[in-house]
């Protein structure tokens, strides 16, 4: 097997699309497990295993035929695995600050107000239009930066800050047009 890996390895760095698509073959199960065994959910460990075959179609030109392709396949995987979790702490931590700058001590009228703007949060967030709202959950809520979004999405970094300056124009109508409190969300980072 070790002669036939090799052999894959040498056709896909000279762009041999068919050795792609037999080393996604034989890789594409063990690779979904392998995310799955750290604890990913399914819709996660999917990604990732898509990730892993675009990384290495990418950078075929820097594989060796002489080394492992298997240890290769699951470097870049582990790669990228670690990476999500580095993601998914940066951005728990982001959000527990900012809901900590937000969260009402325990006074019964602050309260009501945080539970009335994060209903008027939510509402407006679903109000967005589809490509806006999911611009805006990429950088808000999980923390991408405008070239990882364009990446995600398919789309320009333009047209990324086009959609975010527009979502956040919608969150501010809103909040002028409830009376609520928009400058504790300008002054504490959120807009």
């Amino acid at each position: 097997m070790d002669q036939k890996l090799k052999g894959l390895a040498s056709r896909l760095r000279n762009g041999d699309k068919k050795a792609f698509e037999e080393i996604y073959a034989h890789f594409h199960r063990k690779i979904y497990l392998f995310c799955l065994s750290y604890g990913l959910s399914v819709t996660d460990a999917e990604e990732i295993t898509q990730e892993v075959f675009v990384k290495l179609w990418l950078n075929r030109n820097s594989i060796d035929p002489e080394k492992k392709l298997n240890s290769y396949v699951y470097k870049i995987g582990k790669n990228i695995i670690i990476d999500e979790f580095k993601k998914r702490i940066k951005t728990t931590a982001v959000y527990e600050y900012q809901m900590a700058l937000i969260l009402p001590t325990n006074d019964v009228e602050e309260t009501m107000d945080y539970m009335d703007l994060k209903a008027l949060m939510d509402k407006t967030l679903v109000h967005l239009p589809e490509r806006r709202r999911k611009v805006f959950e990429l950088s808000r809520l999980k923390g991408l930066s405008h070239k990882e979004i364009a990446l995600e999405l398919g789309i320009s970094t333009k047209t990324v800050e086009n959609h975010l300056n527009l979502a956040l124009q919608n969150f501010r109508i809103a909040f002028q047009e409830a009376n609520s409190i928009v400058y504790l969300f300008i002054f504490t980072g959120l807009f």
